[in-house]
């Protein structure tokens, strides 16, 4: 059995990398650098509208991407060792294995990236540096490798706490003056433009990212995206290049998506994550050696950033990837097609990794697109944090409610599709189911809640006309509502966008 099918169903072996062979660079004496960007939701929401949104969310996200391979490639060329020494880079993150170490070049690096987020982003995001001793047996060695994570883990968030280095810094940060609503950029709100453009600099470089992103060309130069300390070309490979839908060979914007949608001019953005990874990766076989921990994290990678994007293009070209990898995704998209592909990706990694001990949580929030986009961020985070705090995980927030995935998919089947089957298009009926779902919660609370039943019945007899085949509908309702009245304020929810005029 090859390691890949230790951890992940064979269906999905096309999502499998060749291993990292570290033989050839392995030594008794070496040092293992961890870089991790940090803030990077404050990075690509953080003042921008939601009318430029779509222009420059997928490239800042990509951006993240290739500012680290461009990192990971300069501490290469300052240590002078070779670029096969890094070992991973992916999801804001790399790490790379020297075999030899310079005090006084690392802390040169740090000072130049440093300086880089101060004088382009205001210090908002940056990169921590970290580095750690280790030696040839701690990459064979089964305890002595779960000691290295940890080690290198430690390091990293420890760094955290010294961010961009201030006490080496001028605390003061520049800013530009003169800004007037003339001269401001349209797209970040923050930076003053020049005369004769329409945008600042570093938001022009997200934008020739985004069309680069976009178009069939798959390189582009490390300078052209404003990064300044190094002139590299850059590969824009699949998972760095994702899916976005396009409108007449462009980006579509948010707009175009939401007018796509069925029923009500919506969007939705997804935020998900797996569940108990941390956990799981301390106390399984993943971390007995490098070879279990490149294969397992390189999968989970490859499925967030590879094979979801994929299947969006084919199935729901409503969507737009702001990022997909590590172990989560946010997607913006028609709000109809982002709750089916957020059912469709919770099934598939459910197939797709073969423990039971790891699952998936879902934040949803559907808005008009006019809304600001980090607002529907923070809201999707805080949601997806509601679904985390389920025993067990492995649970859905959307629509304000938080329930188990089995029983919201088992409720939501019901309810859809006997609703489609009679057709309810009685407006007043399905809001007053919501407030009945919201009695049948508060049963508990209150004993006058436990009317619901009778006003169920009365309201039902009142608005629904038709067959026999009515009281089974009466009696579907009268279930779900009493037995999962969380999961059918759900369904029914849905069910109000998809019918609702536009």
């Amino acid at each position: 059995m090859s390691k890949f099918s230790s951890y992940f169903n064979d269906d999905f072996a096309n999502l499998e990398q060749d291993p990292k062979n570290i033989d050839e660079i392995l030594q008794d004496r070496m040092f293992l650098i961890g870089g991790d960007f940090y803030g990077i939701q404050k990075f690509i929401f953080d003042n921008l509208g939601s009318k430029n949104a779509a222009k420059v969310l997928r490239a800042k996200s990509a951006f993240c991407e290739l500012f680290m391979m461009v990192l990971a490639k300069f501490i290469c060329q300052k240590l002078g060792i070779d670029e096969k020494c890094i070992l991973s880079c992916t999801a804001g993150k790399f790490e790379i294995l020297s075999p030899n170490f310079d005090e006084a070049t690392f802390e040169e690096i740090k000072g130049v990236i440093n300086a880089y987020f101060i004088k382009n982003f205001f210090g908002v995001s940056g990169v921590s540096l970290s580095c750690v001793n280790c030696e040839r047996a701690d990459f064979a060695e089964p305890r002595r490798y779960k000691k290295l994570r940890d080690k290198i883990g430690k390091a990293v968030e420890l760094e955290k706490f010294k961010k961009l280095n201030l006490k080496e810094q001028d605390p003061v940060l520049l800013y530009d003056k003169g800004i007037t609503n003339q001269t401001l950029c349209r797209i970040c709100n923050i930076r003053k433009i020049a005369h004769d453009k329409d945008k600042c600099e570093i938001c022009a470089g997200f934008v020739r990212l985004g069309e680069r992103l976009a178009s069939d060309s798959k390189k582009i130069n490390s300078k052209d995206i404003g990064i300044d300390f190094m002139d590299v070309d850059l590969e824009i490979s699949e998972n760095i290049g994702s899916y976005v839908a396009k409108n007449a060979g462009s980006i579509a914007d948010f707009e175009d998506l939401a007018k796509k949608s069925r029923g009500d001019n919506a969007i939705a953005v997804i935020k998900a994550d797996v569940d108990n990874m941390e956990n799981f990766i301390k106390h399984s076989d993943v971390t007995q050696n490098f070879a279990n921990f490149d294969t397992f994290s390189k999968g989970i990678n490859n499925f967030f950033s590879l094979y979801v994007p994929r299947k969006m293009k084919e199935k729901f070209e409503n969507s737009y990837t702001v990022f997909a990898g590590g172990d989560d995704l946010l997607i913006v998209g028609s709000y109809d097609q982002m709750i089916e592909l957020a059912v469709f990706v919770r099934q598939e990694f459910m197939k797709f990794i073969k423990t039971k001990d790891l699952s998936i949580s879902f934040g949803i929030v559907l808005a008009k697109p006019s809304t600001p986009i980090s607002f529907l961020a923070q809201t999707s985070e805080k949601w997806l944090e509601s679904s985390k705090e389920m025993s067990g995980k492995d649970a859905i927030t959307i629509f304000g409610e938080t329930t188990k995935w089995d029983s919201y998919l088992s409720v939501r089947s019901k309810i859809l599709s006997e609703f489609e089957k009679f057709n309810i298009d009685n407006t007043a009926f399905l809001y007053r189911l919501l407030e009945l779902c919201e009695m049948s919660k508060k049963v508990c609370e209150d004993v006058k809640n436990t009317m619901w039943k009778s006003k169920l019945s009365y309201s039902f007899t009142r608005n629904m006309q038709g067959s026999g085949e009515m009281n089974e509908l009466l009696l579907m309702l009268n279930n779900v509502i009493e037995n999962n009245p969380k999961e059918s304020k759900m369904a029914i929810c849905e069910y109000i966008y998809k019918r609702r005029e536009r």
